[in-house]
């Protein structure tokens, strides 16, 4: 090996070799190997490496090979290779050796360097959550300390029996070594990962190998060890005074970006929307319907809904914006914001929200072949976690736009309120995700039928939105 040259990272049987150029007392530039250092005034070259094992050190001095520096850090190599030949990397090995000192707890040891199982509580409920550790090298070069978080078990997860809890346990952990044995993989070729490591970057052969994990790892026996820390709620108001910044707000002007702000607990996030060629930023509260702007907010209780007209305005679809926008951070201010919202998963078009906890509507345009016209259907779904722990939405509903009436959405709706009501209970009572799936037009007994659906959707609600959205793409298109 020419040292006089630069030299590529080498991974000898696990051992990351990087090289760094050093120079000698006769200004000789050399590339020196990781493990090896030159200490001028002893004339030798110094081996220190770590294996899984043991320490290997040795001096190798010039007088030993004719006083020639270049050739003494040759011997040094190959000795240095010659031991890493027959030594394990500490990168092949799950789970390294440790010093003396203190022990792990065998509670929450996952039994892998690298893999962290934490007891850890959150808005007064305890959590037990799963991460691995690694090391990323960013766009300057420097190496900063990591955590991909696969999940957490929750004693409030939903209806989740011990078997299902454990297994979902077990599943994260599976995961999180995944991640750790690639990471690992990596780090004895030379390489640090350069972006954020997820399991879906995991190669298919590293996911196939075995894992034995603990006997010992009972996510009961965690969940029982130690007491939630008490907390009590705080509505949370950037800035700390609810009245000013309600002045603020008021006064905002909604066709330019703002930063998100909570005030009396309810985070206003501010989203790009278009409504009738106009860009706005908007709070998913505040949206656009025909003739009028809505204003619905998600409270501890209820569900406020209310709506300025533009006719209320003199048809001065900015003047009534503003008033909804007024009248939007007046209701706040009066309102309780629910600490945990009961719909997970709010819909992104607001005038589609259904208020259904995980229950959703999609719209898909059609475009006929012999015409060119565009049909409309929508339909509702469910999105539901099945035994094999992937979540599929399932449709319950679905409706022509050109033939669908108010009271079809309305009777959807219900029924889409009642089978989210009755799954979830299921959940609660211990029966497993697999006997709780729903189906299309799935039996749901009466009790859990509501009188009216949450958040009522109309025909010319799913108009309005088809119309606005072929108006984008048209302009889109066109640009």
């Amino acid at each position: 090996m020419d040292f006089k040259t630069p030299q590529e990272t080498l991974s000898i049987n696990g051992f990351p070799i990087t090289f760094r150029p050093v120079k000698l007392a006769d200004n000789t530039q050399v590339w020196v190997p990781r493990g090896i250092s030159r200490n001028e005034v002893s004339l030798c070259w110094r081996i220190y490496v770590v294996s899984e094992h043991e320490l290997y050190t040795r001096n190798v001095h010039d007088s030993e090979h004719g006083y020639s520096a270049e050739a003494t850090l040759s011997a040094a190599f190959d000795l240095m290779q010659a031991f890493l030949s027959g030594a394990v990397s500490r990168f092949v090995v799950d789970q390294r050796e440790r010093t003396e000192g203190i022990e792990r707890d065998p509670l929450v040891d996952s039994g892998v360097t690298g893999v962290v199982v934490s007891r850890s509580t959150r808005n007064g409920y305890k959590t037990v959550p799963v991460t691995t550790n690694y090391s990323l090298r960013d766009s300057s070069g420097r190496v900063r300390n990591m955590n991909y978080y696969v999940g957490s078990i929750s004693e409030r997860a939903d209806g989740l029996g011990r078997s299902d809890q454990q297994q979902k346990f077990q599943d994260s952990l599976r995961k999180a070594i995944d991640v750790r044995r690639f990471y690992n993989r990596l780090r004895s070729q030379g390489i640090y990962p350069t972006t954020h490591l997820r399991h879906e970057d995991v190669p298919a052969d590293i996911k196939r190998m075995p894992v034995d994990l603990p006997d010992y790892l009972d996510i009961e026996e965690i969940l029982d060890s130690y007491m939630a820390t008490p907390w009590t709620p705080i509505a949370k108001t950037t800035g700390g005074d609810p009245e000013a910044l309600a002045a603020q707000l008021q006064k905002r002007d909604l066709s330019t970006p703002h930063k998100q702000v909570y005030l009396n607990g309810f985070g206003l996030r501010f989203h790009r929307r278009t409504y009738e060629g106009k860009t706005l930023y908007l709070p998913k509260e505040l949206y656009r319907a025909r003739g009028e702007w809505r204003v619905r907010i998600f409270c501890v209780d209820r569900i406020f809904t209310d709506a300025v007209t533009d006719e209320e305005c003199e048809h001065d679809i900015d003047a009534a914006l503003h008033s909804a926008w007024t009248l939007l951070i007046s209701e706040i201010r009066q309102s309780e914001a629910p600490v945990v919202p009961e719909n997970y998963r709010p819909a992104k078009i607001a005038l589609l929200e259904t208020g259904i906890r995980a229950v959703s509507i999609t719209g898909l345009a059609r475009t006929r072949k012999t015409d060119g016209q565009v049909s409309w259907s929508f339909n509702v779904g469910i999105l539901q976690t099945e035994a094999d722990g992937r979540e599929r939405r399932i449709t319950l509903a679905t409706w022509a736009l050109s033939q669908v009436t108010d009271d079809q959405i309305w009777h959807s709706l219900r029924y889409a309120a009642a089978a989210s009501a009755y799954r979830y209970h299921l959940l609660a009572r211990g029966v497993s995700p697999e006997k709780a799936t729903l189906r299309k037009d799935s039996p749901i007994p009466d009790e859990f039928w509501p009188d009216a659906p949450p958040c009522p959707i109309t025909v010319d609600d799913l108009t309005y939105h088809a119309e606005q959205r072929s108006k984008l793409e048209k302009t889109t298109t066109q640009k």
